[in-house]
């Protein structure tokens, strides 16, 4: 999917479903366009954070951006999300009523576990119908603005802003729709978009060729975002270390997320020495047994600490081990007067 191995007869099967599959998203995105398939409004503004690709764009750190900012200026945000990977996704839930959360992620899903554990006060619902959930939401709450994460695809639900987030390091893998690429829709549906945010601009190759092919398909206004490393948490204790900790310092990491990658990349760049690392599947659930493998090399590639994402980390609080660290990012908008108006107008 992302063009680093190559199978002539896996790869044909896969470009056959790929051309089926564009079929049935463009049909279904112009069902909506001409009226066959209806949208559905909430009383509230709604803003959607999302992308055109699987994964690895900062989806949730820019919903946590976003509510925060909205905090910060005296808003009522609330955050809907669908709860990707939890035990039954039909199911509608409080993730977080702003006090307090549910204390096992399996039942919500660990990105809207993470956006509760970051923000305080800001409830957070999860259900799979987002108009059903924002209903529901309104009446318990009465938020004055919804935030949907991961929402770009939800056609059903009609949207106030629409905010797109391209990786910049790796924005369109082979260019090919799911399953031969990456790409969840053609480049063309971010005509949709009324912002489009370049996110890991520090990564970019080329960021002005990539502006000009996005500006092929949208008019919409353009932001440039960085993550930006801010400390390490215990995973057990919620004890904090300095990033500094990380320099010279022999590190084992692990990751289940959709370009585990980034995190070897991201210590390397804070100082650290990599000794060895260990990739799971986006949303992993981890299990004792995978706790005790990943003890075991760590121990073997002779690491002093044992790191891992943040989202990660939700995922390994009912298990609570021991000398687990967290690197804890944030996603910061370069542009950020002009960021400020455009989501607070």
């Amino acid at each position: 999917m992302y063009g680093r191995k190559s199978s002539r007869f896996l790869g044909a099967l896969l470009f056959f479903l790929s051309l089926v599959y564009g079929v049935l998203v463009r049909l279904r995105a112009r069902a909506y366009t001409i009226g066959l398939l209806r949208t559905k409004q909430l009383p509230c503004r709604v803003v959607s954070v999302g992308n055109i690709t699987l994964g690895g764009t900062g989806k949730t750190p820019m919903v946590i951006n976003i509510a925060g900012l909205f905090q910060k200026h005296g808003r009522r945000p609330l955050v809907v999300s669908r709860g990707y990977g939890r035990q039954d996704e039909s199911a509608m839930l409080v993730a977080s009523d702003g006090t307090s959360q549910v204390p096992d992620p399996s039942l919500i899903g660990d990105e809207p576990a993470l956006i509760a554990h970051r923000l305080a006060h800001v409830p957070v619902v999860v259900g799979s119908d987002r108009h059903r959930a924002g209903s529901f939401a309104i009446s318990l709450f009465q938020p004055d603005c919804i935030i949907l994460d991961d929402g770009f695809q939800h056609l059903r639900l009609k949207r106030d802003l629409n905010i797109a987030l391209i990786d910049a390091g790796g924005p369109f893998g082979r260019g090919l729709l799911f399953p031969a690429g990456i790409l969840r829709e053609p480049i063309s549906a971010l005509k949709r978009a009324d912002v489009v945010v370049f996110t890991k601009v520090d990564q970019a190759g080329d960021l002005a060729s990539l502006k000009v092919t996005v500006r092929r398909h949208t008019d919409a206004r353009i932001f440039t975002a960085r993550y930006v490393p801010r400390d390490l948490m215990d995973a057990a204790s919620g004890e904090t270390l300095p990033l500094t900790a990380l320099r010279g310092a022999a590190v084992f990491a692990f990751a289940g997320i959709a370009r585990p990658g980034s995190l070897t990349e991201l210590l390397g760049s804070l100082g650290a020495v990599v000794k060895g690392a260990l990739s799971y599947p986006d949303h992993h659930q981890y299990s004792k047994a995978d706790i005790a493998r990943l003890g075991q090399a760590a121990s073997d590639s002779n690491a002093a600490m044992v790191v891992t994402t943040e989202k990660d980390s939700v995922r390994l609080k009912g298990m609570m081990p021991a000398g687990v660290w967290a690197l804890r990012v944030d996603l910061e908008v370069l542009e950020q007067e002009s960021w400020k108006e455009v989501l607070l107008g």
